[in-house]
C-alpha cells in the first residue's frame, strides 16, 4: 500500500462499539469534550448519494452537526459542498470544477472534488480537514488518491489534514446494490471497477500526510460495518458502533457521539 500508515495523534481515544441505549436520544445533546488540538483549520463536508432525487439539501444533512460541532470549539469555516444539479443550502457545487453529470460516478465526482481543494485551499498553501458522509466518503478518498499520484482528470496533490468518513461504502455497498444496473449506483455495487480502483491504496496521503478516521454502524442496513471500515488503517482509527441508521433522524450527522468521535480525529489532539 502506498502512504505511511502511523497515526500523527500523540493520542488517539478508541470508541468501542456502544450500544443503542448510549447513543439514543439523552445523546443528541453535546457531550462535555476538552480538545487540545487545531480547531480551526476549514472542514468541507461532503454528503452522499441521493437514489430517489437530483437534490440534496446541504443544510439537512449537516447542520446539526456543524452546530455540535462549534459548541464543542471548532471556529474555523465550515464548507458545505454538492454536486448534484439540484442541490441546494450547499457552500459551492462542484460542478463548477468538473463536468459530470447526475448519473456520472463518484469517482467523476471526486477529480472535480480534488480540483476545488487544489485551487481554493492547496494552492493557496492552505490545509483542509474533510467529512464525507456515505458516497461522500469515497469521494474525499478518491480525490486525495487521484491526485496524489497524478492520475488523469485529477488535480495536483492535495492538502488534507484529517479525513472522515461515515458510512462510506468503501468495499461496496449492501448485498441488494447489486441489483443496480446503470446510474450512479452502479458504481457502489461491491466489486464495482471504481471500487476496485479505491482499495488499490487503503491509506492514500495528501501532502504533508493524512490522517484517516472511519466510522460505520452494524446497524447500518445500506453500508456494512466492515465496509465502512475498509480501509488500511490502525484499529484506533476505526469506530464501529450500533444504534445508528445509515438515514434518518438516527443516521451519523445526527448522533452526538458520533459527532463528537469525528471532532476528536479532525482535532488531531496533541498536534
Amino acid at each position: 500500500m502506498q502512504g505511511d500508515t502511523t497515526p500523527k495523534r500523540l493520542r488517539r481515544v478508541l470508541f468501542a462499539t456502544v450500544s443503542a441505549a448510549a447513543i439514543g436520544a439523552a445523546t443528541f445533546a453535546a457531550p462535555a469534550h476538552a480538545f487540545t488540538g487545531v480547531r480551526t483549520r476549514p472542514v468541507l463536508l461532503v454528503h452522499g448519494y441521493n437514489p430517489t432525487s437530483n437534490s440534496t439539501d446541504c443544510s439537512a444533512d449537516f447542520a446539526q452537526m456543524i452546530t455540535q460541532m462549534q459548541s464543542e470549539g471548532f471556529t474555523g469555516p465550515f464548507i458545505k459542498v454538492g454536486y448534484y444539479s439540484g442541490d441546494v443550502n450547499c457552500t459551492v457545487n462542484l460542478r463548477n470544477y468538473g463536468s459530470f453529470s447526475d448519473s456520472s460516478s463518484w469517482k467523476a465526482i471526486a477529480k472535480a472534488f480534488s480540483t476545488y481543494v487544489y485551487n481554493t485551499y492547496t494552492s493557496a498553501g492552505q490545509t483542509v480537514d474533510v467529512v464525507g458522509y456515505s458516497m461522500g466518503g469515497l469521494i474525499a478518498r478518491g480525490a486525495v488518491y487521484g491526485s496524489s499520484n497524478g492520475q488523469s482528470g485529477f488535480s495536483a496533490p492535495i492538502k488534507v489534514e484529517d479525513g472522515v468518513t461515515l458510512g462510506a461504502p468503501h468495499n461496496g455497498a449492501a448485498w441488494y446494490s447489486n441489483l443496480c444496473l446503470w446510474g450512479q449506483c452502479t458504481s457502489l455495487k461491491p466489486g464495482a471497477s471504481d471500487i476496485s480502483w479505491l482499495n488499490g491504496n487503503g491509506n492514500p496521503q495528501g501532502v504533508g500526510g493524512t490522517d484517516w478516521t472511519t466510522i460505520g454502524s452494524i446497524d447500518d442496513w445500506v453500508v456494512p460495518s466492515a465496509s465502512a471500515a475498509n480501509m488500511t488503517l490502525p484499529a484506533t482509527n476505526k469506530t464501529t458502533y450500533s444504534g445508528v441508521s445509515h438515514t434518518g433522524s438516527t443516521n451519523y450527522m445526527h448522533q452526538g457521539v458520533v459527532v463528537t468521535r469525528a471532532d476528536e480525529a479532525l482535532a488531531n489532539a496533541g498536534q
